[in-house]
């Protein structure tokens, strides 16, 4: 594991002097690591550890980056209710209060974080929902970000939950990225 350096442990110029010097990266609000360090998402968990709420799991853009992120973390954090129930605080976070399936998250650095592969879904499903100017390019730029094995699981997660929405549009997604690209 790569050191962290906490806010709480070093004053904040101290670290930004690092930072300005090349030494560090900023990854959190209060986390900062060295530059060129190669981050497990256990380390990366470890950057959120002070972030994150008792009763929620990390999902979204926010487990993405632990799962497989570079650079900063997203702001602002996403979160889903474990188990499902109502959240009233609004602490500057997004909290999405949805069933999570007791296989759909997972403990990473003793703290709850959606699976990679129901990440990809909630990551995938507002681009397909409401579909914007830049869905298209960002749905492509998403799933040429998945390694060929995550995207075998994710197709076999997409089997098992055919229920849910756009599954379908999911697997045909995913389908077309992988055909050589002159058939795409």
């Amino acid at each position: 594991m790569e050191a962290l350096f906490h806010l709480r442990d070093y004053g904040y110029e101290h670290l930004t002097e690092l930072t300005l010097d090349g030494l560090l990266i900023r990854l959190t609000e209060s986390t900062w690591v060295c530059k060129g360090a190669i981050l497990s998402p256990s380390d990366r968990m470890a950057a959120l550890h002070s972030a994150i709420p008792p009763g929620l799991a990390l999902s979204h853009d926010s487990a993405w980056w632990v799962h497989r992120g570079l650079g900063r973390s997203p702001s602002p954090l996403s979160f889903i209710t474990l188990p499902r129930r109502r959240w009233v605080a609004d602490d500057g976070f997004d909290v999405h209060e949805i069933v999570l399936a007791a296989d759909e998250w997972l403990l990473i650095d003793g703290l709850p974080v959606t699976t990679e592969e129901r990440t990809l879904y909630d990551v995938l499903l507002p681009h397909l929902r409401a579909p914007g100017v830049e869905s298209a390019r960002s749905l492509r730029s998403i799933i040429d970000e998945i390694p060929e094995l995550s995207a075998r699981r994710f197709r076999d997660y997409l089997g098992e939950i055919s229920r849910r929405p756009f599954v379908a549009q999911m697997r045909e997604i995913l389908d077309r990225q992988a055909q050589p690209p002159e058939m795409r």
